[in-house]
């Protein structure tokens, strides 16, 4: 379960920055998962090449994805917001630019970040890895520091003012360009967390971007498109049912289960769990 749990949280960093980007420029961002790619790498060659501690390199990787997401959204996507076929296609080539960039850069095989932190707890009579625990806890923070963002501070509260009514935001004075550069600076700096804190519990890898994307997505569908608890809830389910269904059910049943759920949510509540009509 714990498995599970930090498995969501990583899962629940994608989705928000997906639908944040969605939601303020409505464009669905495929190359997502590179994000969360190039910021696990920025922290391995931080911390192989330079020395620095795991969590500076993090903070430092934060940063710069920010910075990058700055100007993917001035320079590539800002032309193509209210389009729907040429940000899908320029997304799609980012996607091989950044992977080719990696393999490049970082060659084929994969990777390995320093631990979270090493040893284990004993809980009723089973080790619990200590990277796990502090790998839950940094993702829930950011997702609080995300809430208090955009319900108590200022520019939160008009991002959330142009994701709801685009035209009534501008004529509050709100800037639609400074919005959508602002959520895709957030959203580039939660995946390049999110992959900086699963890099450190399994591998990297130029391709490791690819599933986290599809579980961003699948979470977006099962909490509705907007809504944050939506996502929080989705995250937490598909990451329990990647961390126990297996061990039940095996890995083969397992992975067909948020499938058919997709599919009831889909059939039965097309909105999501939390969406509106």
């Amino acid at each position: 379960m714990l498995n599970g749990l930090a498995l969501g949280g990583v899962y629940i960093l994608m989705a928000l920055g997906l639908t944040l980007i969605f939601g303020i420029t409505r464009i669905m961002q495929f190359a997502h998962g590179e994000i969360y790619m190039l910021g696990a790498y920025i922290v391995y060659f931080i911390t192989h090449s330079y020395g620095l501690n795991l969590f500076v390199a993090m903070l430092i990787s934060i940063v710069a994805m920010a910075v990058f997401g700055l100007f993917l959204e001035r320079f590539l996507f800002r032309r193509f917001q209210g389009q729907m076929l040429p940000p899908i296609v320029a997304a799609v080539g980012l996607v091989f630019v950044l992977q080719s960039g990696a393999l490049a850069g970082f060659g084929i095989y994969e990777k390995t970040l320093p631990r979270l932190a090493e040893g284990s707890f004993q809980v009723l009579g089973s080790a619990v890895p200590q990277s796990r625990v502090i790998a839950l806890a940094c993702a829930v923070a950011l997702i609080a520091l995300l809430y208090l963002f955009l319900k108590r501070s200022k520019y939160g509260q008009a991002m959330v003012a142009s994701a709801q009514n685009p035209q009534g935001a501008v004529l509050q004075g709100i800037s639609p360009n400074q919005m959508s550069a602002m959520s895709m600076a957030i959203a580039c700096a939660l995946a390049a967390a999110g992959g900086a804190l699963a890099g450190s519990i399994f591998r990297l890898s130029p391709y490791m971007g690819t599933v986290p994307l599809v579980k961003g997505l699948t979470i977006i569908v099962l909490g509705g498109m907007g809504s944050l608890l939506g996502v929080v809830v989705g995250g937490l389910i598909l990451g329990l049912i990647d961390g126990v269904v297996p061990i039940i059910v095996g890995p083969g049943a397992a992975s067909m289960l948020p499938l058919i759920i997709v599919i009831l949510i889909l059939l039965l509540r097309p909105q999501g769990l939390f969406g509106h009509e």
